[in-house]
């Protein structure tokens, strides 16, 4: 892949200088995270509105846990989107939409081929994992 020495849309060593000692590491990774997700998201054509809605999204929930992705659980995301749905009773379609730009985001930080698991490993001694599982849908019957 030329122009990207060698890396994809998103990939860390993109966002991110070898060797060089960040005032603020994890704010600075997690900022670089969410620009490489947009990256990501943006060479995959989707829509400028939805790049900004799921990154919205995404620092809502690291702001309602006060936790960086490496940190994440299951159990956070559990409570967040029990709240969004119970305390400020948010639609059904709202929390689905939320919990997929989470499961997007996480499926993105966790996957190889970007390289930021290792990253925070290197850096944090963790790594993200992924906090939602896939929802499955049923309409009409049919399981999608």
């Amino acid at each position: 892949m030329a122009g990207f020495g060698g890396s994809v849309p998103g990939a860390a060593r993109l966002h991110l200088v070898d060797g060089v000692s960040p005032l603020r590491p994890e704010d600075q990774v997690f900022e670089a995270m969410l620009a490489g997700f947009a990256n990501q998201q943006l060479a995959r054509n989707l829509a400028r509105t939805t790049v900004e809605g799921r990154e919205r999204t995404i620092k809502a929930f690291a702001g309602y846990v006060n936790a960086f992705p490496w940190q994440w659980s299951p159990a956070m995301i559990d409570e967040w989107l029990g709240d969004l749905r119970s305390l400020r009773e948010l639609k059904r379609t709202t929390v689905r939409s939320h919990s997929e730009a989470i499961r997007a985001f996480c499926g993105f930080v966790t996957d190889p081929l970007y390289r930021w698991s290792a990253t925070c490993e290197d850096r944090f001694g963790t790594h993200p994992v992924q906090v939602v599982q896939a929802v499955v849908v049923q309409l009409n019957g049919i399981r999608r």
